[in-house]
């Protein structure tokens, strides 16, 4: 079968931003469970193409080949080689197990016949319980009251001396999500936590839960690796790493409650682990009024060259989230 692919859209490509927001999970069907995406984003100084853009189209691959009355409840990604922007990626669904009240499916990305991403993804049929209980959402200032990256490169830009890459600002623009970082306590080391607000742009409230659990999963990948980079000086004067490599391993997210990716969802990161030239994060993810909807975990190799003596630091988990949250869980 012959199949016309579409344009490549990347980073510098400036006529294309439009179609890469409104196509960027965006899957076009060339056979049966085959899946063919229709725009790759390679951010700049990438290895490859955007990691949460091939979990997305990865995961609405597989919704496609299920039931209207199923959700994604789990899924296991692992990144095998980085995917180019110089070709489209065929998802090959496999439909492992129907049963009725969970079914599997087993998702195999490639790129000229090579397999470069596979993933695992649980579906359940949604069921009362009568059982609950979740980490309080911490205490953090609404995203009104924070800028966008963006408009913080530009103002960086304005009012100091120091070099701010432009075309960096007009990535982050043309991005289908927008972010609002949030600024956390601190060591003088700094600490393995981040959080941040985050939301698909756009109006997706004529879609399925499933574009917005797919819309999720692609931002889920913004910013969680490095969380295990934050105890690490690596910039400035008085750095004492220089970071050499930062790629994931793997992936997951697990799916609590629904959501629309198109509302304000706060993100909150942690690291408990960086050793063996690898670092783990984890995330929990919630709606504004505290619902929490997904939890993350991915690894990924963090290699660095070593500037100074460092042995590193242990960090008390009792410490540590009390910065995440200022109330207990609550039951």
């Amino acid at each position: 079968m012959s199949i016309e692919l579409p344009a490549m859209v990347t980073s510098d490509d400036d006529d294309n931003t439009a179609a890469f927001y409104k196509r960027t999970l965006e899957l076009e069907e060339v056979g049966p469970d085959t899946y063919l995406s229709v725009d790759l984003w390679r951010p700049k100084g990438n290895r490859g193409v955007f990691g949460g853009q091939v979990i997305g189209q990865a995961l609405a691959a597989a919704g496609k080949t299920v039931g209207g009355g199923f959700r994604c409840n789990s899924f296991h990604c692992y990144f095998l080689a980085p995917g180019q922007n110089t070709e489209m990626i065929a998802y090959e669904v496999r439909r492992i197990r129907q049963g009725t009240s969970y079914c599997s499916r087993l998702v195999v990305a490639k790129q000229s016949g090579r397999v470069i991403f596979m993933a695992m993804a649980s579906f359940q049929s949604p069921e009362p319980s009568a059982l609950r209980h979740q980490y309080a959402m911490p205490n953090v200032p609404p995203p009104e009251a924070l800028v966008s990256p963006g408009d913080h490169l530009r103002g960086k830009q304005e009012h100091s001396s120091e070099d701010v890459d432009v075309d960096k600002m007009d990535e982050r623009d043309v991005l289908p999500v927008e972010t609002r970082h949030i600024s956390l306590p601190e060591d003088q080391r700094g600490l393995p936590i981040k959080a941040l607000w985050l939301r698909a742009k756009g109006d997706m409230s004529e879609l399925g839960h499933s574009h917005h659990q797919s819309m999720l999963a692609y931002a889920s990948d913004f910013a969680l690796l490095s969380t295990s980079l934050r105890p690490f000086k690596m910039d400035g004067p008085e750095a004492e790493h220089r970071l050499s490599m930062l790629v994931s391993l793997d992936h997951t997210i697990w799916f609590h409650e629904p959501f629309r990716a198109d509302e304000w969802l706060l993100y909150v990161m942690e690291s408990p682990r960086t050793a063996s030239g690898r670092g783990l994060s984890i995330g929990r993810i919630y709606t504004r009024d505290g619902v929490h909807v997904a939890s993350t975990a991915q690894e990924g190799v963090a290699r660095s060259v070593a500037l100074a003596t460092d042995n590193g630091d242990t960090l008390e988990f009792s410490k540590l989230i009390s910065r995440l949250t200022d109330m207990p869980a609550k039951l």
